[in-house]
């Protein structure tokens, strides 16, 4: 069994960490599903029977500077809501670009695949760093990017996804100094609504 793979305890089969959910069933115990048989598991017991849980294949998509980015996609019911995903992978892991969109488990999925290539076009064609040689700053005023956390830092501290790319705590700050005296605005919003 490959390390970053585990068997879904309801239909046995190896799937990616990434696409596990760790599901306290109705019995109370937890156990470790595969995401399509969670959502079945959470259809039939909200009843919503034409919910259909439809694999989705990579794609690839182009950025603004001609790079390649591949998406892959992770469908998740939350009861009266279903949530699709679309994330890049590093080291077998969901890194650089993600997004989100949020929808009604009763309207059609491919609909929302749509709506979320058509989020990511947008967010793919702008970019907020600028790299010359070993320097990287900001490329205009406004900065867009995602919160997470660096696990390779002693206390813990974040870390900015922007650009797709992991910039530091550190590193932000020192993009920052260019604009000492300057005044910001920071804005915290849904990882499932546009920036």
């Amino acid at each position: 069994m490959d390390q970053d793979t585990i068997p879904c305890e309801s239909c046995g089969q190896l799937t990616p960490h990434y696409d596990i959910v760790s599901y306290r069933g109705a019995e109370g115990s937890c156990r470790q599903f595969c995401t399509r048989c969670f959502n079945a598991d959470v259809a039939r017991l909200g009843g919503l029977a034409h919910f259909e849980d439809i694999p989705l294949e990579p794609i690839d998509l182009t950025d603004s500077v001609g790079e390649t980015h591949r998406f892959y996609f992770r469908t998740r019911l939350h009861g009266s809501i279903v949530a699709l995903d679309a994330f890049e992978l590093r080291d077998g892991r969901p890194s650089g670009y993600q997004c989100q969109v949020i929808g009604n488990p009763e309207q059609e999925l491919l609909a929302l695949l749509a709506k979320l290539i058509e989020r990511l076009r947008r967010l793919l064609s702008i970019r907020h760093l600028a790299t010359e040689g070993e320097k990287t700053e900001i490329a205009e005023q406004t900065v867009r990017g995602r919160i997470d956390w660096d696990e390779s830092a002693v206390e813990r501290t974040p870390l900015l996804v922007i650009d797709g790319r992991e910039i530091s705590w550190n590193d932000f700050g020192r993009m920052l100094s260019a604009f000492e005296g300057w005044q910001f605005k920071l804005e915290i919003v849904d990882r499932s609504d546009e920036i």
